[in-house]
């Protein structure tokens, strides 16, 4: 198969990218040529595996991996000065990691519950944007690009239409839909581009762990192609719109959910 080298001439920062959607977003930057990664999540042993996959199939490919706890202002702050004191500068950032409640009423939701997502979901994606920013805002677009950079936050399908006994989460990742289109306003006469994905349900390890087969099962009968996305559905869309090929887009917010928003409520 062909592929593009869209991403050949920049540098990838990614969360989340120890398993699920985040691994799966940064094999396809590389398989789409970008040589110069930069990944981050709670698991080292996570972000070892990912890119022992990635360098199997492209040894030119620099991988870089750090220990990062995104509710953490501190952590996330080395984190990205690391990769600018490698790589120089944030091209495509993709903020994925993000944690799910077990399911349940809001009555019967623990405090440290509601804490967990909260900082993870919400606080943790602006920290990690925030300091994607201050650095796009640093830099000149790449040779032949249109904008100093790209961001692509990951919300979920739970930011516009209401899914049973998910309340918390769905009020934190409705907050990353606020946050990333009004960023989009805010920076993109600067030249920096900020995008949603709306996942629907996926099947990665942290869904399968926390939510059960039969919600798992009940998702997959909700969607109108009926069955749950794999991660590397969610991350082909977070690439495209990362990708030049999609560089006069900004403050969408992209369903990939099988058309479950459709049957759920509003788009």
């Amino acid at each position: 198969m062909q592929v593009a080298n869209y991403f050949k001439d920049g540098t990838a920062a990614i969360t989340g990218a120890a398993s699920g959607i985040g691994r799966a977003t940064a094999c396809l930057f590389a398989r789409d040529g970008c040589t110069r990664l930069f990944l981050g999540d709670l698991s080292m042993d996570g972000l070892e595996e990912t890119r022992r996959i990635i360098l199997k199939k492209h040894p030119e490919a620099r991988v870089e991996i750090s220990h990062v706890d995104i509710s953490d202002e501190e952590l996330v702050t080395n984190f990205y000065n690391q990769c600018i004191s490698i790589f120089g500068r944030i091209d495509y950032a993709a903020n994925v990691a993000g944690y799910v409640h077990p399911p349940g009423p809001a009555h019967t939701i623990p405090e440290s519950e509601y804490d967990k997502c909260y900082n993870i979901n919400l606080r943790g994606t602006f920290l990690c944007e925030r300091a994607e920013l201050r650095q796009m805002l640093k830099q000149e677009p790449l040779p032949g690009y249109q904008c100093r950079g790209s961001i692509v936050n990951v919300a979920s399908m739970c930011s516009t239409s209401a899914i049973p006994n998910l309340s918390v989460y769905s009020g934190t990742k409705g907050g990353v839909l606020g946050l990333s289109t009004t960023d989009a306003i805010d920076y993109g006469p600067d030249g920096i581009r900020v995008n949603v994905i709306a996942p629907g349900n996926t099947l990665t390890p942290m869904v399968t762990r926390e939510m059960g087969q039969d919600h798992i099962k009940h998702m997959a009968s909700m969607s109108l192609l009926r069955r749950n996305a794999e991660p590397e559905d969610i991350a082909n869309g977070i690439a495209w719109l990362s990708s030049p090929q999609a560089s006069f887009i900004t403050g969408v917010q992209l369903a990939i959910d099988g058309g479950l928003h459709l049957c759920t409520g509003p788009p």
